[in-house]
């Protein structure tokens, strides 16, 4: 006879399974549908190499989940001209390469106002580490503006952030949230809900292993009839998290990537390779 599931795992499962529903029945912060595509993976594989695509783009980000993990000696003892080491906050990723911006330090606050995408959260005054590519993109919402094919509410977006103009980058952003202070969160899952509630509207994949520290997601957003950089046209904005979890804190690593016309490959390259340097200390 099979066993019962213990209550953690129950609940895990729960809570993947109301990620999927919310992002299922539920629209987006300026009024974007969710995207036809969402497809829902469970993952009960050893092999923890996952291929995790972007609809309507060329680019494939590839995360091995079985290599988050760095022990504390090994992590101070690692390159500082090579990798940024946070022993505060647990993790260990990447220095920027050449042609990348020094890396930032904000909070959760200033990265979700300044992608318009903020809507008030107990994160708001946590660590987030930014490394992004060259001049960031400024998007003016206009009259008649869409994201995946719903028009954009104006008043909405001037009312909450007092301007319709946002910036998107290349970037990977790591958002490092003291459990302590996450204390509402009872577990990743939560924490994957909080982030896919924010960016709904465009969820495209949703991978979850039950029995790994581990969820991955992949988002999708169309703008349509917007300002780009004073130019009137469309922008594409694919966004993969990877959500793990630390002994005190929990972790969204989050990589955005703009497929720009003329573009250099070494700017898919470098995000993938940022994505490939992100350790948890335990």
């Amino acid at each position: 006879m099979e066993m019962p599931k213990s209550s953690s795992s129950a609940t895990r499962v729960a809570l993947l399974g109301l990620i999927g529903t919310l992002l299922t029945v539920c629209g987006g912060l300026l009024g974007a549908a969710l995207s036809a595509a969402m497809t829902i993976y469970q993952t009960e594989r050893q092999a923890q190499q996952v291929a995790l695509p972007a609809p309507g783009s060329e680019q494939t980000l590839r995360i091995d989940t079985q290599r988050i993990a760095i022990s504390y000696e090994e992590a101070v003892n690692l390159n500082p001209g090579e990798h940024y080491i946070a022993p505060e906050l647990g993790f260990v990723c990447a220095q920027p390469r050449a042609g990348w911006n020094a890396l930032e330090e904000m909070t959760y606050r200033d990265l979700f106002v300044e992608r318009g995408a903020w809507t008030g959260s107990t994160w708001d005054e946590q660590a987030v580490r930014r490394i992004r590519y060259g001049e960031p993109i400024k998007v003016q919402y206009l009259e008649g503006s869409e994201i995946n094919g719903q028009e954009v509410d104006l008043e909405l977006a001037r009312l909450a952030y007092h301007t319709d103009t946002f910036h998107f980058s290349n970037e990977i952003t790591i958002l490092a949230a003291d459990k302590a202070i996450a204390a509402n969160y009872a577990s990743l899952a939560a924490v994957a809900l909080e982030w896919g509630a924010i960016y709904r509207s465009g969820a495209s994949r949703i991978i979850a292993n039950e029995r790994s520290d581990y969820i991955l997601m992949q988002t999708s957003w169309r703008m349509q009839n917007v300002r780009i950089n004073g130019q009137d046209g469309d922008l594409s904005v694919e966004r993969w998290a990877l959500f793990a979890e630390g002994p005190r804190h929990y972790y969204v690593v989050e990589v955005v990537y703009l497929p720009l016309t003329g573009q250099p490959m070494q700017v898919w390259d470098d995000l993938q390779y940022y994505m490939d340097s992100f350790r948890v200390i335990q």
